[in-house]
């Protein structure tokens, strides 16, 4: 008996070291990127009181998510229900293609910033200008030109570290030293070009948005990940130095690289001919949601164009929804139509649309719908009935 109450300690610790927490934001700030007199959304970061940040960006119209806090930055998915995912393959794959050599000594770059004497004010907000560098030990500089920041060093809210986090990310080889920087990034930019060429802080509101993630599994689910793309690919590499036969090297490459994130996720790290018909076993739980915890794809969409692939009446359905003397009979309709709105979603390959969630909420409303038809008083009836057969 003693033993076994040892081993339920065991695992209890062992669980308790990895879990999925709630992450609630406070804040919601948009950027605006203007380049040739042209603007557009194109960052969205929402802020905890804790320091975590969710950060989108838009990357050649694919909405690409990055995580912050005080564990690093972690490339992750937005999925159904408010949960992110850290296990992104495609983000796994497109970094490793920046840097496909891994040293093991990473280069140590320092965020150097020096305040100037001159400020502005953005949304109202006063702000100071730094301008900032990734620079080596020996000074040489890392990247690009400068930048010029403007930092509301006031501010209960720092996301330095998503900015230092997200180079990271793009420059595998180095690692960031805290320079002591602190404060809300308002605005940036080329120092050369900072008032032609700028990201800007156009809104800024308080949230009440949440996710559910577990960033330090996701960080060690990523790692392992990257260096299976690292040996796949250094093994893939001699083999065809052998052969000496540049072309193909370059050509399979990319092949390596989307491989091997499966090998990753096999069994014992194996490819086989199974994997590729990999499936999650089904569970039965649909019945088991509420619609009040559902959450919609389309209200996030990241860019118009996909809405040419939804019916129209997925845009601004909701004003179109009819008024029911049954009180609980609109939000069903709502999330129901919503669901199946996002599905449409999928056919887009950037889509980040929960599948099988959608699809059990979309059979648990179609039995609501059915189960409460029989309850519904004559008018009720007609306008739910009405309301479905209209539908584009």
């Amino acid at each position: 008996m003693k033993k076994f109450l040892l081993i339920c300690l065991f695992f209890n610790f062992i669980l308790g070291i990895s879990q999925e927490k709630k992450i609630s934001f406070t804040k919601e700030i948009r950027y605006t990127l203007i380049e040739k007199k042209k603007s557009q959304v194109f960052i969205k970061s929402f802020a905890s009181n804790k320091g975590e940040f969710l950060t989108q960006a838009n990357i050649r119209e694919f909405p690409v998510y990055f995580f912050t806090d005080a564990l690093g930055t972690s490339s992750v998915g937005l999925e159904m229900n408010n949960r992110l995912n850290g296990s992104n393959a495609f983000a796994s794959s497109m970094f490793f293609g920046y840097n496909r050599s891994q040293p093991e000594n990473k280069e140590e770059c320092v965020l150097e910033s020096k305040k100037l004497d001159t400020k502005e004010t953005i949304l109202g907000v006063p702000c100071s200008h730094y301008i900032v560098n990734f620079k080596l030990k020996d000074g040489e500089s890392k990247g690009k030109d400068a930048m010029k920041l403007c930092i509301d060093d006031k501010s209960d809210y720092n996301n330095i570290p998503v900015l230092s986090g997200i180079f990271t990310m793009f420059e595998r080889r180095s690692k960031i030293k805290n320079s002591g920087l602190k404060g809300l990034i308002l605005k940036g930019g080329p120092a050369e070009s900072y008032d032609t060429e700028y990201f800007v802080a156009s809104s800024m509101k308080d949230s009440e948005s949440f996710v559910y993630f577990d960033h330090k599994k996701a960080m060690m689910d990523q790692q392992r990940q990257m260096d299976s793309l690292t040996l796949a690919y250094k093994k893939q590499e001699e083999e065809y130095a052998k052969a000496d036969s540049a072309a193909v090297l370059i050509d399979s490459a990319a092949a390596v690289a989307l491989d091997s994130v499966a090998m990753a996720e096999a069994p014992n790290g194996t490819m086989s001919d199974e994997y590729s018909y990999y499936i999650p076993d089904y569970v039965s739980e649909y019945k088991k949601g509420s619609t009040e915890d559902s959450s919609l794809a389309m209200t996030n969409i990241p860019n118009q164009k996909l809405w040419k692939g939804l019916p129209k009446h997925c845009k601004n359905f909701e004003k179109d929804l009819p008024s029911f003397n049954n009180k609980d009979l609109k939000s069903h309709l709502k999330n129901y139509v919503g669901q199946v709105c996002d599905m449409y979603l999928t056919q887009s390959e950037g889509h980040n649309v929960g599948i099988k969630i959608t699809l059990d909420e979309i059979r648990r409303e179609v039995l609501y719908l059915n189960e409460i038809q029989e309850k519904l008083d004559q008018s009720d009836k007609k306008k739910l009935n009405t309301y479905l057969k209209n539908l584009d």
